[in-house]
């Protein structure tokens, strides 16, 4: 394993190399979910890149980015354990932005106008900017990401196709503890008493797909809402049934590629998950 910290000694590099490069894009504190990407990546190419990086711009509190969770060290290992011949790549901010920590304007036809967008203004701006300055310098065949941030995957794909950028994506399942808690950095900031709770989520996403599948989708939306209208410790962000594709608001009667979605805060800690809520 070999790791950089500038763009110049890691481009030295992936110059030289035959064969295709797969691509997984983190921000460290790294879990069972990141190393699913990483062994699929593995799987489907010649080479492989992994950056870790907390990236500014897409924190719109400061407080937030700061407490965001780091472990390097740990991370390196855990890369070494699966993937020696990995080259990772872990730059400073001055690396990725030089001398202007600006996230730049992106048009995400309409993806970003809800859920997360709604929530977290400037969010997937910063996203954005990020991952098109990390294509730009591995320049990969395939880039991995996960299903559990459904909404960025659903803009990346988007603004690889707005700038014509020639790799594919590829989409990952969702890793869950044995609760059924997506796998998450932020898990980490949770108390051991929220940690138990955390289980509500996925499991709200779960009646809410069989109410949808054996009624309509407004009466998932009321049974979520009053799950968590009675549970004291939580604040429902939004519970939403949309197209998975356009991320848009479907009619009351089934379809296909429908997805659940739902934020919720449990003590300081912010959760996000979705599943799948299509016929077959």
């Amino acid at each position: 394993m070999e790791v950089f910290q500038t763009v110049s000694s890691l481009q030295a590099v992936l110059t030289n190399l035959s064969g295709s490069v797969g691509f997984v894009p983190t921000m460290g504190s790294l879990h069972q979910g990141h190393l699913s990407l990483i062994k699929k990546a593995l799987e489907e190419n010649t080479h492989l890149t992994i950056s870790i990086f907390v990236n500014p711009t897409q924190f719109e509190d400061p407080t937030d980015f700061e407490k965001y969770p780091r472990s390097l060290e740990k991370d390196l290992s855990m890369i070494a354990t699966i993937a020696p011949k990995a080259l990772v790549f872990t730059p400073a901010v001055s690396e990725i932005y030089r001398n202007k920590i600006t996230a730049g304007f992106y048009s995400f036809n309409g993806l970003d106008k809800r859920m997360e967008g709604n929530s977290r203004q400037g969010h997937f701006q910063g996203v954005a900017a990020v991952v098109e300055r990390l294509f730009s310098i591995v320049n990969p065949d395939r880039a991995y990401f996960g299903e559990k941030d459904y909404q960025q995957l659903a803009i990346i794909r988007h603004i690889v196709v707005q700038k014509k950028l020639s790799l594919a994506i590829v989409s990952c399942p969702i890793v869950r503890d044995k609760s059924g808690l997506a796998l998450s950095s932020r898990n980490a900031r949770l108390s051991k008493h929220h940690l138990e709770q955390a289980s509500l989520l996925f499991r709200s996403l779960k009646q809410a797909r069989a109410l949808y599948l054996d009624k309509d989708a407004s009466t998932a939306q009321h049974h979520v809402n009053q799950l968590f209208s009675q549970a004291q410790e939580w604040t429902l962000d939004y519970f939403c049934i949309y197209d998975e594709i356009t991320l848009r608001e479907i009619d009351n009667k089934k379809t296909e590629n429908v997805r659940g979605f739902i934020a919720a805060q449990v003590g300081e800690i912010r959760l996000i998950d979705n599943l799948s809520f299509s016929l077959i």
